[in-house]
């Protein structure tokens, strides 16, 4: 969902070549479908989750993204213990708005769980997104191409 709407909102503001944007997660499954829920909500707001596969965030998957962005405390726990040379680039993404708090995940409770989880990370993403710019860099990925700044969401 945060990759969904982080994209609708650089394509909004004219900006979708600047920005490579992942989606992984730190304890996620390869291959898994989103959830019913979260594919209504996302649809609810114009984007199309049908074609999502989750995928877990590695050292490997991290180490091109100058930006990661984690929606609970301990997911960045988990991917500063399993990259630790990276882990000055793993935020909550609550932080991106002058917080440190968890954005709740509804998996298993009712849809308007849902909506209000996209509300918040959509709140966040627009209010946040000048400091996500300061944050992220402008370094090459891992194909040596320059792709510009790179958020990574959970």
């Amino acid at each position: 969902m945060a990759q969904a709407l982080f994209e609708k909102l650089v394509d909004e503001r004219g900006e979708s070549g600047e920005w490579w944007i992942e989606s992984a997660g730190a304890s996620a499954l390869e291959g898994e479908t989103a959830t019913q829920f979260t594919q209504q909500v996302a649809a609810e707001g114009g984007m199309d989750l049908s074609g999502h596969r989750s995928k877990p965030a590695t050292r490997a998957t991290l180490e091109p993204i100058s930006l990661v962005l984690v929606m609970e405390e301990d997911h960045r726990r988990q991917l500063r213990e399993a990259a630790p040379e990276l882990a000055d680039r793993v935020y909550l993404l609550s932080e991106m708005v002058g917080l440190s708090s968890d954005v709740w995940d509804p998996v298993g409770s009712e849809i308007e769980k849902y909506r209000a989880m996209a509300d918040q990370i959509d709140g966040i993403l627009r209010t946040g997104f000048d400091r996500m710019r300061e944050l992220a860099d402008h370094s090459p990925d891992r194909h040596g191409e320059d792709r510009g700044p790179r958020p990574e969401s959970k």
